[in-house]
């Protein structure tokens, strides 16, 4: 049976896979926000509205009040209008059948709002309508963090790969990119991420965020600030062989070449920051006296405010960086991308600095226990770490066998072979089979 003809519909290479209805978007002219989302479900079939069923409620209730948004105020879209073969799941997103649909679907029925300033992509499927990002959360290595948390240029089916860090400007049309609110419905830990995404809008809206990143310096600081975060580009064979170091204070940032990297003079009881720093601080020992000054590591921090979280610089910049996504630099533009490591270094350590204050107890943890591993690593790093090579076989043994026997176990009550070790696997038949909630 056909979708409803809509003008437009005739030609999508989805039409003709089931009867549902067409959904149209939900447009007030001169909101400043338009919000995107995935595809209608059947309590938008049932009304002829976008986002009137499970999400939108959650979104109306939780996420608007954090947007300083209400609904006829805002509006609201699908990446898809009908429901994709008469269901709720879509395909992954490099399956071509979807995309060309993605593609006829935005050309035909996407229009931009007249006031529009500002669009929130609500999952991956809208990021990619909205910029044309083929993947938009996964990153060079494959991590699913990616463009979430940070913005991109309003560009539907053409992307623009960006070779800097992108400011929008004025005229500029940004994409804010978050993961899909019913994402919640099954990984309700995300919410932290995806709270701090929504908390963005007004500020893109009045362009206060993201901040144009700053001229870089490639003179050696000298005398070195009282507060530094630093980070060390450095080859890949070889981790002792310097590249460059980047260091960023409150107003300003340094790319300095291992040619140029000399000693600098430095205050004592200076703070100096890093992320993981035991892979930097070796590195940081050919240019400042260790001995005299404070080091502060971000991922140990964070990893006792947050610690069932993600650790890694782009996560903690798309929640805490001034400036908009860097990390896709490092081949385009080493030297920005150096620069942004160190420049989200130090905003991740002045949120986290804040949140100890209001965590005490975190922070005696991290003071007292976290920190002075420090030294430690660094001299295993430096002359290794003796282990017990029969010890760890006999535990690798052991292990092996106790999930064997949970992949038995899980496997008889199931009746089907499941893979205990795959999420999907497991969440699947949680939250569809035995509709765990």
């Amino acid at each position: 049976m056909l979708v409803r003809d809509m003008p437009g519909c005739l030609g999508c290479p989805h039409r003709g896979t089931g009867n549902q209805p067409f959904v149209p978007d939900e447009v007030f002219p001169g909101a400043p926000v338009l919000a995107v989302f995935q595809n209608p479900g059947a309590e938008e079939e049932a009304q002829g509205r976008p986002l009137v069923g499970p999400t939108g409620q959650m979104m109306e209730r939780t996420f608007f009040p954090l947007a300083g948004l209400q609904r006829g105020e805002v509006s609201l879209a699908n990446t898809l209008r009908c429901r994709w073969r008469g269901g709720n799941q879509l395909p992954d997103l490099k399956d071509k059948g979807l995309q060309a649909a993605i593609a006829h679907c935005t050309q035909a029925h996407h229009r931009l709002p007249e006031g529009a300033m500002t669009i929130l992509a609500s999952g991956e499927y809208a990021v990619h309508a909205m910029t044309g990002c083929p993947k938009p959360f996964s990153d060079r290595a494959g991590q699913p963090s990616g463009w979430r948390g940070f913005v991109l240029p309003y560009s539907p089916g053409a992307w623009r790969h960006p070779v800097s860090v992108w400011t929008p400007g004025p005229r500029d049309i940004p994409v804010l990119a978050t993961y899909h609110l019913a994402l919640l419905f099954r990984q309700p830990l995300n919410q932290v991420a995806m709270k701090r995404d929504w908390s963005k809008v007004w500020s893109l809206v009045g362009r206060t965020w993201p901040v144009k990143f700053p001229p870089i310096r490639t003179e050696p600081p000298d005398p070195w600030p009282a507060l530094s975060a630093f980070d060390t580009e450095f080859h890949r064979s070889d981790p002792s062989q310097l590249t460059r170091y980047s260091m960023a204070t409150s107003g300003a940032v340094y790319v300095v070449e291992a040619r140029d990297a000399g000693p600098v003079a430095v205050a004592p009881g200076s703070v100096v920051v890093a992320h993981n720093a035991s892979v930097d601080v070796p590195h940081v020992a050919r240019i400042l006296p260790v001995g005299d000054i404070q080091i502060e590591d971000t991922m140990l921090m964070d990893a006792v405010l947050w610690s069932g979280f993600p650790h890694d610089l782009n996560s903690l910049g798309s929640l805490y960086g001034r400036t908009n996504r860097h990390k896709h630099l490092a081949e385009a533009n080493p030297i920005q991308y150096s620069g942004g490591d160190a420049l989200h270094t130090l905003d991740t350590w002045h949120a986290l600095s804040a949140q100890f204050t209001r965590d005490p107890q975190s922070k005696w943890v991290y003071d007292h226990c976290q920190r002075p591993l420090l030294p430690i690593l660094l001299r295993a790093k430096q002359t290794g770490s003796r282990v017990d090579q029969n010890r760890v076989q006999v535990a690798l043994k052991a292990m092996h066998s106790q999930q064997a026997d949970v992949t038995k176990r899980a496997q008889a009550a199931l009746g089907w072979p499941v893979n205990v070790g795959s999420s999907k696997q497991v969440s699947d038949w949680l939250f569809k089979v035995e509709g765990v909630r």
